[in-house]
């Protein structure tokens, strides 16, 4: 007789097939490969579905891990395609990220026979309820607006923040047991940690230097920050490196030369490794205006580099702990922004409380919950001799 998989198929699949929009973007995309990888060390067999399989961030993927294409490029035209490549695979579960994506997700797995059908994880990376309305892509929005009905369909929906575990179920509908909190997520790969581990954690910082890491977009905020730097003491030689681009990019250039800060301010476009600035950086500054979780601050933290935060929804006050591994201000407030810029750039921080509040977020710790939760979806079939369940003991 032919081996099976968990649902009694004549050809064994995948334990997870990750569902990726492209190998470009930010933190949604960037923490599901690193997830992948620490997945894949684990020896959990992975498959990775693409609409778009090259960019950027190909190469930080395991490239022992299978990659394959979504015919169709975008996600409107995907859900056939999808629906067919899970029906081949027959992968154990399927994890998707993204609001639009996991509409197209969960429909082409809705639509499988039941006896055919993987379980279904769907990562909520965002703030829901305000994503709905302030998403800076259009498909995302209208997704939210579907996925109040539907997310409830999936197995799981795993949340990454308290906060949008809370909004899940009372603006969405889900059932609180179907939401799964992560309580970590895969920000820091092995490789930074190690660098970091073996850094005294002063060389090569510049004085009086403030970095904002993000996409460039009206969410994220960046002109509150611009203007808070113009409330900084005249005489105090402090520059603004901004990390990212984005549609907002030429109007924060505008903004920097209305206030003759362009010897000051830099914009660096997209950087491959924004440990190297976090490790140069005095202080490092959240502007959002909401957050899924913000990767940024955690990266910082793991470098022993001091944050200043929006409160904002949901990630910065949970990763922060209510200020004590950072200083939050109101949303929009430069002049409160300011003065916490520049208490951050005065005082002597713990760089190793700091520290370790940031490696709580590894690459490493997300697996091992990531298969906490795939655990408790109760595999049908899975034996002590089965790579997931192996992981899982």
């Amino acid at each position: 007789m032919s081996p099976t998989n968990n649902f009694g198929a004549e050809k064994p699949g995948p334990d997870l097939a990750v569902i990726l929009r492209a190998f470009e973007g930010g933190g949604a995309q960037r923490d599901m490969i690193l997830l992948c990888n620490a997945l894949a060390a684990r020896n959990i067999r992975i498959a990775v579905l693409a609409l778009r399989p090259q960019g950027p961030l190909r190469a930080m993927l395991d490239p022992a891990i299978a990659v394959t294409e979504i015919p169709g490029r975008k996600i409107r035209y995907a859900v056939p395609a999808l629906r067919r490549l899970i029906w081949q695979l027959l992968p154990a579960a399927v994890v998707s990220s993204e609001a639009a994506l996991n509409l197209c997700t969960l429909i082409a797995l809705r639509s499988l026979p039941r006896r055919r059908r993987p379980k279904l994880i769907l990562r909520e990376v965002g703030s829901p309820s305000i994503a709905q309305y302030r998403d800076p892509y259009a498909q995302n929005r209208i997704a939210y607006r579907i996925l109040r009905h539907l997310y409830r369909y999936a197995d799981r929906v795993v949340a990454l923040t308290d906060g949008a575990r809370r909004d899940l179920v009372k603006h969405f509908a889900v059932p609180e047991a179907r939401i799964a909190l992560m309580s970590t997520n895969a920000v820091i790969p092995d490789q930074a940690a190690a660098r970091i581990a073996h850094w005294d954690g002063e060389s090569g910082r510049e004085k009086d230097l403030v970095v904002c890491v993000g996409r460039l977009s009206p969410e994220k905020d960046q002109r509150t920050l611009v203007r808070a730097m113009t409330l900084l003491p005249p005489a105090r030689r402090w520059r603004l490196a901004i990390i990212g681009d984005g549609a907002e990019r030429g109007a924060l250039e505008a903004l920097v030369r209305e206030n003759g800060l362009a010897d000051r301010v830099i914009f660096t476009g997209q950087v491959e490794d924004p440990f190297v600035w976090m490790m140069r950086a005095r202080v490092a500054v959240c502007s959002s205006i909401y957050e899924g979780l913000c990767n940024a601050l955690i990266e910082a933290l793991a470098c022993g580099t001091p944050v200043v935060a929006t409160d904002c929804p949901y990630g910065p006050t949970e990763i922060l702990k209510a200020g004590r591994y950072g200083a939050l201000v109101p949303v929009g407030d430069a002049q409160a922004m300011a003065a916490a810029i520049v208490a951050a750039l005065d005082a002597a921080p713990d760089r190793n409380a700091l520290k370790a509040r940031g490696l709580d977020y590894t690459a490493a710790r997300a697996a091992e919950r990531f298969l906490e939760i795939m655990g408790d979806l109760h595999f049908s079939r899975a034996t002590t001799s089965d790579p997931l369940a192996a992981a899982r003991t």
